[in-house]
């Protein structure tokens, strides 16, 4: 392994630094993946957790309203973030795709009830797409800073 390397480029010093570790995150409490993914990534504090659909850990969608899958969503996401030592208050930011955006007052609320008691709320867009795996009616994807977990 080499050592940390200073090299200059149009005046400006870089530092080569040595790779950090990546390391897989997974749990049976979540759906696994059903393709070539991890259901999170973790390097230094960071946690990057995979788009998670509703399904239960088993793997099977969960049927019912809309509010019932964000629910599914978002525990497979806090279920991650426990198996990496993190709780909710440690996401820094949160993707949401719905099927149609008449849908987002619906999941707003269930979002609310996941974040209750979070110091900081973490950036979040939402974003309406067409379709998702599986007539699924939303997935979520979120980052996380674990400082130091």
């Amino acid at each position: 392994m080499r050592p940390n390397l200073d090299f200059i480029i149009d005046g400006c010093t870089y530092r080569e630094r040595k790779p950090m570790g990546v390391t897989a995150i997974q749990t049976k409490s979540a759906p696994l993946p059903k393709g070539n993914y991890s259901q999170a990534v973790r390097i230094g504090d960071l946690l990057f957790i995979s788009g998670q659909l509703p399904l239960d850990a088993e793997g099977r969608l969960v049927s019912g309203t809309v509010a019932a899958q964000a629910k599914q969503a978002f525990s497979n996401i806090r279920a991650i973030l426990e198996a990496a030592g993190g709780t909710t208050a440690d996401l820094v930011q949160c993707t949401i795709y719905i099927s149609e955006i008449a849908h987002w007052v619906e999941v707003d609320k269930v979002y609310a009830t996941f974040m209750t008691g979070v110091p900081v709320l973490p950036a979040r867009a939402v974003v309406p797409v067409k379709e998702m795996h599986y007539g699924a009616h939303i997935e979520i994807q979120a980052i996380a800073s674990l400082h130091s977990k």
